[in-house]
């Protein structure tokens, strides 16, 4: 009822600021109908350098999601499902710990999506592939040098994630630094050496 509405407010004022194209707002949108319901803020303290790693089986779901929209905004058929590969033995997945650098001239340039309460990065530009972000990397914690700022994003909707990340860049903006740091969570395929 009204939750839903409010969420559904909420999650757009956040896709419109941090989504490119525009397309992937109804992307969002359609993410919000899944059962559990959040609230739209929720603050998560966290220790200065230790976020642990959001949930393997979240983190599956959401970047099949993923890889279902680009594969049909590509026009292509959908990769085989990840989880159904892992069942089956033919493929095993880890979560790895990453950082990168967001440069504050290249914000534009990141596109991220909410997808069963994860969200991923769903565009990247050159540069930051360069500076360390891939696609359907999660953000855990956001930090700026050199000032107190360090915000745990894990597992926050994307109205959350895009309101740590505007305060990060307003931080870095008023301290004369030309970057934010990321510290990322990504899924890793494990590849068997062959017998």
């Amino acid at each position: 009822g009204r939750g839903r509405l409010k969420e559904m407010a909420c999650l757009l004022v956040a896709a419109n600021a941090w989504l490119l194209p525009p397309a992937r707002t109804l992307y969002a949108q359609r993410q919000l109908s899944a059962s559990r319901s959040r609230p739209c803020m929720q603050r998560q303290p966290t220790a200065r350098d230790d976020v642990p790693p959001v949930d393997k089986a979240t983190f599956v779901a959401a970047v099949e999601i993923l890889d279902r929209e680009l594969a049909k905004a590509g026009g292509v058929d959908p990769p085989k499902s990840l989880s159904e590969a892992e069942g089956s033995g033919e493929a095993a997945f880890a979560i790895g710990k990453t950082t990168a650098k967001l440069p504050l001239s290249e914000v534009e340039g990141l596109g991220l999506v909410e997808a069963t309460y994860l969200v991923l990065v769903s565009g990247v530009t050159t540069p930051l592939v360069e500076s360390g972000l891939q696609v359907k990397d999660t953000i855990v914690s956001v930090s700026v040098e050199g000032t107190e700022l360090h915000e745990s994003t894990r597992a926050l909707d994307l109205a959350a994630t895009a309101e740590r990340l505007t305060a990060a860049i307003k931080t870095a903006e008023e301290n004369g630094v030309a970057e934010i740091g990321l510290e990322l969570n990504r899924l890793v395929e494990l590849r068997y050496a062959e017998k």
